[in-house]
């Protein structure tokens, strides 16, 4: 009988062993996939950073702009989106405030990227629409036909005006609202991490600037005649 309480004793024991073995296990578990993501949120909200720098700190000369560089501005957003799609695909509960607070900052980054692109693409656009109208008001023949192109031309700039104006002030917004996204991954993540404020705010400026001379350009061609 003494025997018996003893194997009863053992299986007891052991059976205790093995839940606190399970429950080690466990913890375990759930600090290695914490410390997993993150470092994969830290990877992605770097690499978000970067890629804000390297955007809004490129100047192109409407004139000048190249397709291709165009492109890259776009090919950022599509990159930040890709880091969103991510993050809003994992289970992140382990790292909760942290994950809430990078997905704002990915989710205001990628619509940045997205409108800065935008709004550079649109300024081209202008440029050229503005030139065609400077052109063919030079070579005024005062024919209906001159005329009738006239005010094609001068059409197309107002549709491209108003495709910058709105995201450029699209734009605008969103950089001023930036410095609230990025307060909450301060306390996350070394702020050498994460988009230089001096940036956000010089590319806000530019951006400012820029719509504030289209605007006058605009008030110089509205005031072209194209009928005679």
């Amino acid at each position: 009988m003494r025997f018996s309480g003893f194997r009863t004793k053992t299986a007891v024991l052991a059976f205790a062993a093995a839940g606190a073995t399970s429950a080690f296990a466990y913890w375990g578990y759930g600090e290695l996939r914490a410390h997993q993501l993150r470092d994969e949120i830290t990877t992605l909200v770097t690499d978000t950073s970067l890629r804000m720098q390297a955007a809004l700190s490129a100047q192109l000369a409407p004139a000048a702009a190249h397709p291709a560089l165009l492109r890259r501005f776009y090919e950022h957003a599509e990159a930040v989106d890709a880091h969103f799609r991510k993050l809003d695909g994992e289970n992140a509960a382990p790292v909760a405030d942290l994950a809430n607070a990078a997905d704002d900052y990915l989710l205001t980054s990628r619509e940045i990227l997205l409108r800065w692109a935008s709004s550079q693409r649109y300024r081209v656009k202008l440029s050229g629409s503005i030139q065609v109208l400077q052109d063919h008001m030079r070579a005024d023949d005062r024919t209906a036909a001159w005329i009738s192109a006239a005010v094609r031309a001068k059409e197309q700039v107002e549709e491209d005006y108003r495709d910058y104006n709105r995201a450029v002030n699209a734009l605008s917004t969103l950089l001023g609202t930036f410095p609230v996204a990025r307060d909450r991954m301060a306390p996350h993540l070394d702020a050498a991490l994460l988009a230089d404020e001096n940036v956000i705010e010089t590319a806000r400026t530019s951006a400012l600037a820029a719509s504030a001379l289209a605007q006058h350009e605009m008030e110089k061609i509205r005031q072209l005649r194209t009928y005679r």
